[in-house]
């Protein structure tokens, strides 16, 4: 197999050089402001998400993808979306850490709390590629749906305090309770959350579906019941007894387009007649919808905010819970129900048919997929059943003491362990991904009402397929100036390799700093001690990775190799640095490319990998 340099020199036609010895090990307390990460252990210093250095020394696309290491779980009963960390801590399978109100939570517009089906009683979530999480009031007390979006890695600091205020575990003992969340009150009385009512600075908008403006008047008491991410990022809100779809901004809350009618129209003769109940959106930018009947709804197009959106549906089987299977990289898609008659139930788009293949049959509502295909079955009768895409059973295990079988959702982690929630005892519970084994019980809030997508695993292995590896580097002085972030990489046709940064003078303050898209070798100004950079991998729709085999991150006054600061990196550059080969090397001089503190052959064999042109040409 050649090497990660032999790869380059291949791609860039350079003539064939020995590797590059390695970059200095960087280490948090190091203060170094510009350093390569191309090592394992390197790129362990970072965070990986989704993506794996599984082949030496450069990262790739996970095959078997991933959620995130976060659930966010609907509480039906009180309003609010609670934050659970998945990594096992101890005995315990987890932790809360995060609760939000969705609706008022006192004074005359409140409700207290109240079964899953009344009042606002939030029921579908939603977690795009970035970990923000999206959850859908319903309203059954009349009002229109409500949409709210929360950050997971970031804050808006409303009031200028310069700190986060949001809901926090204070006591430690792994729930928020009432007194450690932000109020939501209803301070003019007008039954609407107005921005200035937020108080809890990870939410970053609330907003009603459609958003009342005269391109999209106001829509009351139609339960907002489908929440789904599309291939472009926005939201698609489908509300359940008018029987419409409307697209929604996710950056504003802003609705795009809509209505969409899935009942007949002139447009859209053949749609069918169904209710939006529950979708998820491939990697064709098809939204696939159950409709709590027989009929499976289709809407093509959604990637587009002028249509048309061709409306289709096809007659089959009763349905409630809905997901996606990963697709061979043949553009055909794999569609599972779960329903009161079945385990569960397969459409094939690539023959418009259903069948039934589960090798035994379940009462059950939730269903989902994991990473490798497998289809995870929320049982009626309580416990979860695991089983192959042909529908064999991998395992199948009884509820966890001290759950019961009510169960809304099932869904896999950031190592597809698999989780359970349980509405009338109101918790959650885990079970192992190789064997089934319970790995412990979680109390959640009232009534948890989540069958939808909780970790982030469908946005980012269905409808798009995507992951990320982001690092905190330290420049050693508050008010570093940064200049680049520049990286190696193979990229397939239709795939791609972005990154963005954000600075601040703290690690804390990096929360509340906004990114910065920044490309590849450009210059970019942004000031602080640390920078926060993340560099993301898009994979095409056949599924293949880029692979990415080296980050730089440069502070503006050296951008590594760049001798003459032209920016660009070419033969002028790998000659001053041949001829300054012997000396000792400045903190922070660029021709110390590997820092390693003097200046040597090896710095310029780093270099070449790095030429703006092929050949280290000039121009």
């Amino acid at each position: 197999m050649k090497t990660r340099l032999e790869r380059l020199n291949t791609a860039l036609r350079l003539p064939r050089l020995p590797v590059a010895a390695a970059a200095m090990l960087v280490s948090a307390a190091s203060m170094a402001a510009s350093v390569t990460y191309t090592l394992n252990a390197q790129f362990d210093l970072g965070v990986l998400q989704n993506v794996n250095h599984s082949i030496a020394d450069q990262l790739q696309l996970n095959k078997s993808g991933v959620g995130f290491p976060v659930l966010w779980i609907a509480n039906a009963g009180e309003d609010t979306l609670s934050k659970f960390d998945t990594t096992q801590v101890g005995p315990s399978p987890g932790r809360e850490v995060g609760r939000y109100h969705t609706w008022f939570s006192e004074g005359v517009n409140s409700y207290g709390d109240h079964g899953a089906w009344s009042g606002p009683a939030p029921s579908r979530t939603a977690v795009d590629v970035d970990g923000n999480a999206y959850v859908l009031n319903r309203h059954f007390d009349g009002r229109p749906a409500l949409l709210i979006k929360i950050l997971s890695n970031s804050y808006i600091d409303r009031n200028g305090n310069g700190v986060e205020d949001t809901s926090v575990d204070a006591n430690s003992n792994g729930v928020i309770e009432a007194g450690e969340m932000k109020p939501l009150v209803d301070t003019n009385a007008n039954g609407i959350i107005d921005p200035g009512e937020i108080q809890d600075e990870r939410i970053a908008w609330i907003v009603r579906v459609p958003d009342g403006t005269p391109a999209f008047p106001l829509e009351s008491g139609n339960l907002g019941r489908a929440l789904c991410i599309g291939t472009d990022g926005n939201l698609w809100v489908g509300l359940y007894y008018s029987q419409r779809y409307y697209k929604v901004n996710a950056a504003t809350g802003a609705t795009l387009a809509g209505p969409i009618s899935t009942a007949p129209t002139a447009g859209n003769p053949n749609a069918g007649s169904w209710s939006p109940y529950g979708c998820l959106i491939d990697r064709n930018g098809v939204l696939w919808s159950a409709s709590l009947g027989s009929v499976l709804g289709k809407i093509e197009n959604t990637a587009s905010n002028v249509g048309p959106w061709p409306v289709s549906s096809f007659a089959g089987y009763g349905n409630y819970g809905i997901a996606l299977g990963r697709d061979a990289g043949d553009g055909h898609t794999l569609v599972y129900l779960g329903g009161a008659g079945d385990s569960f139930t397969k459409f094939d788009s690539a023959t418009n048919t259903f069948s039934s293949p589960a090798a035994i049959y379940y009462s059950s509502l939730g269903v989902n997929t994991d990473g490798d295909g497998n289809i995870l079955v929320s049982k009626s009768s309580g416990g979860v059943a695991k089983f192959t895409p042909a529908g064999a059973v991998v395992w199948d295990k009884p509820a966890q003491a001290g759950t019961d079988g009510d169960s809304r959702g099932i869904m896999p982690d950031s190592v597809s362990d698999v989780w359970q929630t349980h509405l009338g005892t109101s918790k959650i519970s885990k079970f192992k991904k190789s064997d089934g084994t319970a790995l412990g019980v979680l109390p959640s809030g009232l009534y948890p009402y989540t069958y939808s997508d909780a970790s982030g695993f469908a946005a980012a292995n269905i409808t798009v397929s995507t992951g990320t590896w982001s690092v905190v580097q330290d420049g050693g002085a508050p008010g570093t100036a940064w200049g680049k972030v520049s990286w190696s990489a193979t990229v397939p046709p239709g795939g791609g390799v972005t990154a963005r940064v954000r600075s601040a003078d703290t690690t804390g303050g990096l929360l509340g700093a906004p990114w910065l898209p920044v490309t590849n070798g450009a210059s970019f100004a942004q000031t602080g001690r640390y920078i926060e950079a993340e560099v993301r991998l898009n994979a095409n729709t056949a599924g293949d990775s880029p692979i990415v085999y080296d980050v730089t991150i440069a502070t503006a006054a050296t951008a590594v190799c760049d001798v003459n600061t032209d920016g660009a990196i070419n033969q002028l550059d790998l000659k001053a640095i041949s001829a300054a080969r012997g000396q000792i090397a400045a903190p922070g001089d660029p021709r110390d490319s590997d820092f390693d503190g003097k200046i040597t052959p090896n710095d310029v064999k780093v270099c070449i990998p790095k030429c703006t042109l092929a050949n280290c040409a000039v121009n």
